[in-house]
């Protein structure tokens, strides 16, 4: 049976998990979520492990969510969904994430929740909440600003478009971005690079660094949610969920053109 998560390797003192479901576009499916969670599990629980590479494929890190998981219950949206990412900000050794294809929306978030960013100079990066009518939630509002900078972060909020990752670097982003083909290897090389110390000095660093992320974003997820709530479930946010997905089939179809996801 195929998985969409797959654990390529763990080489000590670096566990690498690759998003691996290419028809899904690396959804933020419930399985996808799920085998994630598990992986950081399993490779926290090997004290070889000193760090982790979350990876995803050459086109696309991940698409974010899809209409239905953006039409469903605040539980599906919100709890289930920071849940996850909560996985990645709790996991007890750094994470690096290897953006080397589009990540949009939900996707682009997951990407930034790691400790450390590695973007693709060519591909695309989102945070398009306004675009679909709602706003943003999941700590959005404080992460992007406080990862790429207060101005390009803010502006990426309202603005809804996509942002190649050299445009981000151009930019001033606060984050590492590589050629494309370089994406995963240099994430790697971050990985090994914090991999040196020993795994007692990491974890306790990290446990400094969380505290702070985690306290920041749930202050902002708390302010969030009333107004988030409020917007998605208007008419017209739904109306333009649905369009836009059917769109989007149609512009992997090679009907139009690229059309940014959520």
């Amino acid at each position: 049976m195929n998985t969409a998560v797959v654990v390529d390797d763990v080489v000590a003192p670096v566990a690498t998990i690759r998003l691996a479901d290419p028809a899904g576009r690396n959804r933020l499916s419930v399985e996808l979520r799920a085998e994630v969670i598990a992986a950081l599990r399993k490779a926290a629980a090997d004290p070889a492990v000193r760090a982790v590479v979350l990876a995803g494929l050459p086109d696309i890190f991940c698409a974010g969510a899809s209409a239905e998981q953006m039409l469903g219950t605040h539980d599906q949206r919100i709890v289930a969904m920071w849940e996850f990412l909560s996985a990645v900000i709790d996991c007890p050794v750094p994470v690096v994430a290897a953006a080397r294809g589009h990540a949009l929306g939900g996707g682009f978030l997951l990407a930034l929740y790691c400790d450390v960013t590695v973007l693709s100079e060519r591909s695309r990066y989102a945070a398009n909440f306004l675009t679909f009518g709602f706003t943003p939630v999941l700590g959005a509002t404080h992460l992007l600003p406080a990862k790429l900078g207060q101005a390009l972060g803010t502006e990426m909020l309202y603005a809804g478009q996509s942002y190649r990752g050299g445009e981000l670097a151009a930019r001033g982003a606060g984050v590492r971005v590589a050629t494309h083909d370089e994406v995963d290897a240099e994430a790697q090389r971050l990985a090994l690079r914090i991999a040196q110390a020993p795994r007692e000095a990491v974890e306790l660093l990290k446990a400094q660094l969380r505290e702070q992320a985690r306290a920041a974003a749930e202050t902002a997820l708390a302010r969030e949610i009333p107004d988030h709530e409020a917007t998605i479930g208007s008419a017209e946010a739904r109306r333009r969920i649905r369009g836009l997905h059917g769109e989007r089939l149609a512009a992997r179809s090679g009907r139009t053109r690229f059309t940014d996801e959520s």
